[in-house]
């Protein structure tokens, strides 16, 4: 079983080295590329020299007797090359090794000359999502006669927050700071967005206002992870707060800082002061992103107000900004869910139009609504066609409800055809319709003379185990007695008796039969 992994404060003693800020110059962009991003700020890069060599002779008792200062720029072509290619041998390694086997590797074929080789091979492991590794190596380091630099630190704290070990990262930060070492804004950045990302609001003040008092002045960036912090458990007056104190300095607010805050503000109920800030955030030049507009459709949906979310919609048109599948999606599902239902066919029309393609379940929600509508505007029946065409057309799968529902909406349009054909798909794909669309079925049926349908559709609710109200029964016996199959109608007439039923209409027959009495 592998040893614990000691954390770098238990490692090495004090020793303070005048180096500058370490900058975040590496991303991993996704699984299959590695992006490394050019830094205009450098680093120190640090020639240790051996304890072992004879010709440097120790003047003090720090572990370096000299030091050669080269500046070393990210932006150098063959320094973000050779972290690539350890990048890449790192993934290779990994998908047929352990991770003891991959640090005996590394440790035995890697030759460290500076304290920058060294940095170079731990943030390659970083960005190849390998922080145990990473963490063990680091422990290495003495074996190799090399001193940490701030770089060294400011990795290990990235590899903390990669592990999810916020309290180990914040620890190294107090370690960096007792050794005299000052680390930039974008590292004290990744910390305070790791605290924040589990609910650590307050260890993120506690950073965010040390580094201040260290003279180490957060940036936009780390600005905006406390108020996604703060917004993120609801202290929004907080994050409000915030932002206009953000404003009062030379250290002004972006785009983000504004989302963020409003994110907050529409999620507890507050989304007219979202629309207040995205107005000053447009008045002071900031250009609003699709996120800033969605997230004030999504406020207004949760406050049962759709229609201000079409408006929305409209401005993000207007400001240039052209909105994406969740804007529409938001609006649509906002205007169907609180039965705005003539807007929502519009906005699934224009989604249609651009190619989005609509959620199943939105669109039989707003065939079944659409059909219920159209018992009052009928011309809405043909709308719900054209929208349950398409669910057909994708070999999307229709659900039981939407199906009664249009059945239903059919017969009271007298479309009694298609009504039949969609009451047939609902037995073929094996529903069990329930009785009320069986009825339905059988009374618009028989008022078009189709009796022996009817009763087909009488016998297979029977099989179901259903029954047919007292209308279908009636219907049933007259169209019956019309046609002079007066047999059959006794049939039904004794069916419905034993069903506890009692018609209103009688076989013909037992008229006769009384007469003759």
């Amino acid at each position: 079983m592998a040893s614990p992994i000691p954390t770098c404060y238990q490692v090495f003693q004090p020793c303070p080295l005048n180096s500058p800020l370490f900058t975040n110059f590496a991303t991993k962009s996704n699984n299959d590329s590695i992006s490394i991003r050019p830094s205009k700020l450098s680093f120190l890069r640090t020639h240790s020299s051996s304890a072992t060599n004879p010709s440097h002779e120790q003047t003090n008792n720090s572990p370096i007797k000299q030091t050669t200062i080269e500046l070393v720029d990210f932006e150098d072509k063959t320094t973000r090359l050779r972290v690539k290619g350890l990048v890449h041998r790192i993934a290779a390694l990994s998908s047929s090794n352990s991770k003891t086997e991959m640090l005996q590797i590394l440790e035995k074929d890697s030759e460290f000359q500076t304290i920058s080789d060294f940095n170079h091979l731990l943030m390659a492991l970083v960005i190849a999502q390998e922080p145990e590794v990473c963490l063990r190596i680091f422990t290495k380091l003495p074996s190799f006669q090399l001193v940490p630099d701030c770089c060294t630190y400011s990795i290990i704290i990235r590899c903390h927050c990669e592990k999810n070990d916020v309290d180990e990262a914040k620890k190294a930060l107090v370690t960096i700071l007792e050794m005299g070492f000052q680390p930039n804004a974008s590292t004290i950045t990744v910390l305070i967005n790791s605290l924040c990302k589990r609910g650590r609001i307050q260890k993120a003040q506690e950073v965010f206002e040390l580094m201040g008092r260290r003279g180490c002045r957060p940036s936009v960036q780390a600005h905006n992870c406390l108020l996604k912090g703060l917004s993120y458990v609801g202290k929004v007056e907080e994050a409000l707060e915030m932002l206009m104190g953000m404003k009062e300095t030379s250290l002004e607010p972006d785009i983000y800082s504004y989302t963020v805050v409003m994110d907050g503000l529409c999620k507890v109920g507050r989304s007219d002061e979202a629309m207040e800030l995205l107005n000053e955030a447009i008045g002071m030049g900031l250009i609003p992103n699709v996120v800033t507009f969605n997230t004030l459709i999504q406020g207004y949906t949760r406050e049962g107000r759709p229609m201000e979310g079409v408006a929305v919609l409209n401005l993000m048109k207007k400001q240039g900004c052209v909105p994406d599948y969740i804007s529409y999606s938001t609006v649509l599902h906002g205007l169907i869910k609180w039965n705005e239902i003539v807007a929502a066919l519009g906005i699934y029309k224009e989604m249609v139009k651009l190619g989005f393609e609509v959620d199943v379940r939105m669109m039989g929600t707003l065939v079944r609504r659409l059909c219920k509508r159209s018992w009052k505007e009928s011309g809405l029946l043909q709308d719900a066609d054209e929208v349950f065409e398409k669910m057909k057309e994708r070999d999307l799968v229709v659900d039981q409800r939407t199906l009664e529902v249009r059945v239903q909406a059919l017969c009271r349009g007298k479309k009694f055809d298609e009504a039949f054909a969609n009451f047939n798909d609902m037995v073929r794909f094996g529903y069990s319709p329930e009785a009320i669309t069986f009825d339905k079925v059988i009374q618009g049926l028989c008022a078009r003379g189709r009796v022996d349908e009817a009763v087909s559709t009488w016998l297979l609710l029977h099989a179901n185990g259903g029954i047919p109200n007292k209308i279908s029964y009636d219907v049933l016996i007259k169209e019956l007695n019309a046609q002079g199959r007066l047999f059959c109608a006794s049939n039904l007439f004794g069916a419905a008796l034993k069903q506890g039923i009692v018609p209103t209409r009688e076989p013909m027959l037992c008229k006769r039969e009384e007469l003759q009495g």
